[in-house]
């Protein structure tokens, strides 16, 4: 462990801009007022350690996690804590009003005292959320683009006019005003067209949990090939068990990313017009440990310092926040992973 404290700053060209908690409000339980609860716990737990972020999901139509009313949730938070940054990991953009998200965000903006960060994404490979809302999986991304550049401008200023294919306003003035201006503003997409849009108005950009590291790396060096202007760190996601004991901490996480893993995927079921995406890691290799724990924090903290250096090495030379997902049905197990990353593996990645 020393020589692993001794070597961190060798082996990184920078440390990791932030370490952020990702909650995703799962419901193993049957339970949701339970689930909500011990969530809104660990969020309280993070702050105590000294993260500086939690980021939400919101996910629709899906037994499993109960995140569904993400603004709410960020409200809610917003009482409860009092310092630590609250993330939108990410709003679906395309399913919602435009003008009620800026309200929302501008609300819990000023609620939380400036700490909102807005990611949007444009629905995610779900076929159920897109069938249920009434939107097709070829228009979402023009939704997604044309209900940007209206919360930019209401953001920005009163007497809005906006004429585009999917929303047409004339003389709208959003209230509240936001508290900051701009938001910051993050895009969970890994699309072309996506990247451009992040680069050219200074958005940054989200990774998913299990993506593969050599594909990230390839997507933040097509995204600074376009030149970002003034962009926030990249947010990359990854699960995390951190016990003293190594093999308790692999057998503890394998049947969670396991299982979150297969559910999503099962929420996934097709996805019309596009071809499939695999955002939640790759399925084959029959669950192989190796293989799923390929893309995780997992193990004694030794190893989680180890993997921790690996990634950071492997992402190169850029402002990077890690978003962690904690990988047990226990939400006490959850805390005690979070307070042992907190006490023995961040201070070596400082």
């Amino acid at each position: 462990m020393d020589r692993l404290l001794q070597t961190a700053g060798e082996r990184m060209s920078s440390t990791f801009n932030a370490f952020a908690l990702f909650a995703n409000f799962e419901n193993p339980f049957g339970d949701t007022a339970r689930a909500l609860r011990e969530s809104v716990d660990t969020v309280v737990h993070a702050e105590e350690l000294g993260f500086e972020q939690v980021w939400l999901t919101e996910h629709h139509f899906n037994a499993f996690s109960v995140s569904a009313s993400i603004f709410a949730l960020l409200a809610h938070l917003a009482a409860k804590t009092s310092r630590i940054q609250l993330g939108a990991g990410a709003v679906l953009l395309p399913f919602h009003d435009p003008v009620r998200v800026a309200e929302d965000a501008a609300t819990v903006d000023a609620l939380s005292g400036g700490r909102l960060l807005l990611g949007l994404g444009k629905g995610g490979p779900f076929p159920d959320q897109f069938r249920h809302f009434g939107v097709t999986h070829d228009e979402s991304r023009s939704r997604l683009h044309e209900a940007l550049d209206l919360l930019e401008k209401v953001f920005a200023g009163t007497g809005v006019s906006h004429q585009s294919t999917h929303y047409r306003y004339d003389g709208l003035s959003v209230y509240p005003r936001p508290i900051r201006s701009p938001l910051p503003v993050w895009l969970a997409s890994m699309a072309d067209e996506s990247l451009a849009l992040a680069a050219q108005r200074g958005y940054g950009l989200m990774g998913p949990s299990a993506a593969p590291v050599a594909k990230m790396r390839a997507l933040l060096d097509a995204f600074d090939a376009l030149q970002p202007k003034n962009s926030p760190p990249f947010v990359l996601a990854r699960y995390l068990l951190c016990d003293q004991d190594h093999r308790c901490a692999r057998e503890e996480a394998l049947p969670f990313i396991r299982d979150f893993g297969k559910n999503m995927r099962a929420a996934i079921k097709r996805i019309p017009a596009e071809p499939p995406v695999q955002p939640f890691g790759e399925p084959a290799a029959a669950y192989e440990e190796d293989a799923m724990l390929a893309n995780a924090i997992v193990g004694d903290p030794a190893a989680c310092i180890e993997q921790c250096l690996a990634l950071r090495q492997a992402l190169g030379d850029r402002p990077v926040v890690l978003l962690l997902k904690p990988a047990s049905y226990d939400p006490l197990v959850n805390r005690s992973s979070l307070s042992l990353f907190a006490e023995r593996v961040r201070p070596a990645l400082l």
